[in-house]
Order: C-alpha cells, then sequence, then structure tokens
C-alpha cells in the first residue's frame, strides 16, 4: 500500500477515536460559560466558536435557501472540525457551545461525524429576551446581529412565525426568533434520534452538585478547575447595554411574551406545551435567572 493511502486511513480512524460535543442554543444563554465549564473536565478541549464561526454568508443561505441547497459549501466546518482532531491525543472530546450549530452546521456535521451527543443549553426565555432587547438584536441599533441571528421566517425555521419580519416590532422578532430556535431543538431531536441529547438549565450549572451530576451525564472528568469556575459567569456585554441605552424590565418581557404565545395559538401555530405552560421547563424554577449574564 502506499504511504499516502496508510496515511488517508490513520486521520480517517484518529478522527473517529474523538467524540464530538455541540450545543443547541440560541446565544445570551451561556454558552461561553458552557464552554469554559466544559473545557475544565479532564478529557475536553473545548471552544466557544471555533474557526469558521459559520455565521454572516452561511446565516443568509439558510435564511434564504433549503439545507439540501448549501450543504456543500457548508461542509467547510466538517474540514475545519477534522484538521483540530487530528492534532488531538486519542480519546480526547471536541467540544463546541456555538450557538451558529442548530442553524448554520448541525445538519453536515451528523453526516460527517459519527460519536456526537448535543447539550440543550436552556435560560429563562425572559431573561434571554431582555438581554436581546438591551443588546438591540432585532433592531436599528444594532448593525451586528444580522450576521448571527436567523430570521423567524427563515427557509430553514421550525416553526411558523406570526407575521413577515418587517410587519413585527423589536420584541417579536427576538421571540420569534427564541421559539423558532427551540423548535429547531425539538425537531432536532425527532431528525436524529440516534444521537444522544443531553438538556440543561443555565441556572443549574452554577451550583457544584448539579454539574457534578451533569459531568457525569457526559461521562467526563471534572478537576479542581471545575469547582473554581462553576458559578463564574461573566456579563461581557455590559459596557454595549449601556451603548444602546434600551433597557427592559423582566416583567414586560414575561408580558410579550404570553402575547406572542396568545397571538400563535390563535393563528393555529403549533407552540411547543411546556413553553405555553411556562416558557421553557427548568428542573428548579428559581428567582432570578440571570447569574451574571443578564
Amino acid at each position: 500500500m502506499s504511504a499516502a493511502y496508510n496515511n488517508f486511513i490513520k486521520y480517517f480512524r484518529k478522527t473517529q477515536d474523538h467524540r464530538l460535543l455541540f450545543s443547541i442554543n440560541p446565544g445570551r444563554s451561556g454558552s461561553q460559560y458552557l464552554a469554559e465549564l466544559l473545557g475544565t473536565a479532564e478529557e475536553v478541549t473545548s471552544f466557544h466558536e471555533a474557526e469558521p464561526p459559520m455565521n454572516g454568508s452561511f446565516l443568509h443561505m439558510i435564511n434564504e435557501l433549503p439545507y439540501a441547497g448549501t450543504a456543500k459549501k457548508r461542509r467547510i466546518k466538517c474540514n475545519a472540525i477534522k484538521k483540530i482532531l487530528n492534532g488531538l491525543p486519542a480519546g480526547q472530546i471536541y467540544c463546541e457551545t456555538n450557538h451558529m450549530f442548530i442553524k448554520t452546521f448541525y445538519d453536515v456535521v451528523i453526516k460527517e461525524f459519527k460519536n456526537i451527543g448535543v447539550i440543550i443549553l436552556r435560560r429563562e426565555l425572559s431573561h434571554v429576551l431582555k438581554s436581546f432587547v438591551e443588546l438591540g438584536y432585532f433592531s436599528s441599533k444594532n448593525t451586528a446581529w444580522p450576521d448571527w441571528m436567523s430570521s423567524p421566517n427563515a427557509q430553514t425555521r421550525a416553526i411558523n412565525c406570526i407575521d413577515k419580519d418587517e410587519n413585527l416590532d423589536q420584541y417579536d422578532l427576538c421571540i420569534a426568533y427564541l421559539l423558532d430556535i427551540e423548535a429547531r431543538a425539538r425537531r432536532f431531536q425527532r431528525e436524529y434520534p440516534r444521537v444522544n441529547t443531553y438538556e440543561v438549565c443555565l441556572e443549574s450549572l452554577c451550583h457544584y452538585p448539579d454539574v457534578v451530576t451533569f459531568f457525569e451525564k457526559l461521562k467526563i472528568t471534572p478537576t479542581g478547575q471545575t469547582q473554581e469556575m462553576t458559578g463564574r459567569v461573566l456579563n461581557s456585554r455590559k459596557e454595549a447595554k449601556m451603548r444602546y441605552d434600551n433597557f427592559s424590565e423582566i416583567e414586560y418581557c414575561e408580558e410579550r411574551i404570553k402575547a406572542y404565545i396568545k397571538k400563535s395559538m390563535l393563528l393555529g401555530i403549533d407552540v411547543p406545551e411546556d413553553i405555553v405552560s411556562g416558557y421553557v421547563v427548568t428542573p428548579e424554577k428559581q428567582k432570578g435567572g440571570s447569574y451574571g449574564i443578564s
């Protein structure tokens, strides 16, 4: 056999040795904290948004076209992951908590790699909405969000929106996006039953006993750094929120979510039942919910 063939087989086998962990989340839900927390485990090499982050043009693709029509171009992410895997020790777990996963590259990654697990990370919906609004997402105040947040009316959406984007205000656009991400998570679970999913709330990951339990489910080993990291959720956007000067109240966010869900139900849109009854089911619905992210 040729040396090139032997190198190919060696490379292929090496990529197959690694587990991969990804995360489904909408953003502003603790994905960076999750990446740092998982990165403290003995077996994990963790990234928040590994290159390429799959935003920008890749997001515009999935807004405008079905997934099948753009898969070839989006496979660039698989090639990048393979390069990283090739540099990892045998048995090391690749983890990426990028919120673009469920929007722009989950399908190509699932097709390319076999040993995959997916963490569905949730945070109290009203707190996520407040953060979105204050950062100017889905408004003219912030010019960066269109490269990161999919349209609620995207060709690839998992739930219908109550109206066209241009007819909705900032709150309704944000809520529609957040509900679509939740619907995408459920669609993923239906379409890929062989892929293990692990549902967790940010609130629980701020308590070390819950972190240990979660690590056990993932079959990863905590270290001394894990306990040190637990609860250290940082708000890296405080200055940006001050700059946008678009303060929002949790109570008003809750009212808007309820109003949006009511409109959806009147239009016959199938909003998941647990969101209707309480937005997102959490093990222990705790007061606050921000844990430093806000």
